[in-house]
């Protein structure tokens, strides 16, 4: 007899190939695929590399090159803007939302020094002037009173008060030639304002009601890359203009000695020009070598003078400029005294930039400071403040 085995269940039971016979095919083993990031995720890595490195190369370049000058140009509180928005974007990015918003605290902790915000303003700011101390009015004054009533400009002046004034664009201007020219009020305002002294040098202008013992303008021809082409136009009458852009004054104040110096840097480009225009870049090339020039006079001054110092005008120059960091390393910004969280002067409509600024070093202190409103005769707004020597003489 023989013996008959039933099959295994699920097995063959022809030998493979046999017609209308299949086999089940082996189980086939897959390698473990990780997901990729979501592309969302991917988009917010990629925008946070690239401000990360313009932020890097924007740091590396700022305040010595004059082709990246127009990138200077917007305003500084761009800085912390981008981070914020990138981190605020962060929680949408996971699985990377964690390294994405570190990224960017890292980015916004780098930009908030050169973004011109103010944190002193919220802790008040002001303190109290104690008797004696200097009350300064800085101002650009848009090519003084050209076109405009010269009796709501000498008020205007006359409704800051101050003890000092501090005035830019004491010029005329050509439009035709595009040249500035010469005007000649100092005798009208020792008439009109008959307490103060009064020093002028090509278009910086300064009064004060303390007594000046000293003034000299800063020279910054010696100081030029290329004085045959940077300095004064071969055809201009009017070299003081090119040559000092800042006047130094020394004050009597209480018995002691406080360095006053107005200062107007000379713009980056000219709007007005035609950008395709080879005479575009080559006057940037030679506004970069005057710029140079003036914080270099201006630097040299300060290093050898042990007298309180007082630094304030239009410095063409945002928180965020390499030249500006450089200069106020040692000094202390006078705005830190003010309750704007970020002052802004230009232009004077709607203030995004700060170009206009005040500076103090040595036995100095700052009680206030405040953006004044123009009232139409300027496109800068004014800087007031109060300052005083501190200690013994």
């Amino acid at each position: 007899m023989s013996l008959l085995l039933d099959p295994v269940p699920g097995a063959a039971t022809a030998a493979p190939g046999t017609p209308g016979v299949t086999t089940p095919a082996a189980p086939q083993r897959h390698a473990a695929v990780k997901p990729g990031w979501p592309r969302r995720a991917r988009w917010l890595a990629a925008l946070t590399a690239c401000w990360a490195v313009f932020l890097t190369t924007f740091l590396l370049l700022t305040g010595g090159h004059w082709w990246w000058r127009p990138v200077e140009l917007m305003p500084p509180l761009v800085f912390v803007a981008v981070p914020l928005l990138l981190l605020a974007f962060a929680p949408l990015a996971r699985p990377a939302r964690g390294r994405l918003a570190v990224a960017a605290l890292c980015c916004l902790a780098v930009g908030f020094d050169v973004s011109g915000l103010n944190p002193a303003a919220l802790s008040g700011g002001a303190t109290p002037a104690p008797p004696g101390a200097v009350r300064v009015f800085s101002w650009n004054t848009e090519y003084w009173y050209d076109g405009s009533d010269p009796q709501r400009f000498h008020d205007y002046l006359a409704a800051q008060q101050a003890d000092v004034y501090l005035l830019q664009e004491y010029v005329g201007w050509d439009l035709d030639r595009h040249r500035p020219v010469r005007v000649d009020h100092v005798a009208e305002l020792r008439r009109l304002f008959p307490d103060y002294q009064v020093v002028a040098v090509g278009e910086l202008l300064t009064m004060s009601r303390y007594p000046i013992v000293a003034s000299r303008a800063l020279d910054g021809l010696p100081y030029l890359g290329d004085p045959v082409r940077h300095g004064v136009p071969a055809d201009s009458d009017f070299g003081d203009y090119y040559r000092h852009k800042v006047l130094r004054t020394d004050l009597l104040v209480d018995g002691r000695v406080l360095s006053v110096y107005n200062v107007h840097v000379p713009v980056q480009l000219d709007i007005s020009m035609d950008p395709t225009d080879p005479e575009f870049t080559e006057f940037m090339r030679a506004q970069e070598d005057r710029r140079q020039a003036h914080y270099r006079a201006l630097r040299a001054d300060l290093a050898g003078n042990r007298n309180g110092q007082l630094v304030a005008g239009d410095f063409n120059a945002t928180s965020a400029m390499g030249e500006l960091h450089d200069l106020a390393g040692g000094m202390t910004d006078v705005a830190e005294a003010s309750g704007l969280l970020y002052p802004a002067s230009w232009p004077d409509s709607k203030p995004w930039w700060r170009l206009d600024w005040a500076f103090v070093s040595g036995p100095m202190q700052s009680h206030d400071y405040r953006m004044v409103g123009p009232q139409g005769l300027s496109d800068h707004l004014g800087q007031r403040f109060t300052v005083s020597l501190t200690g013994t003489g």
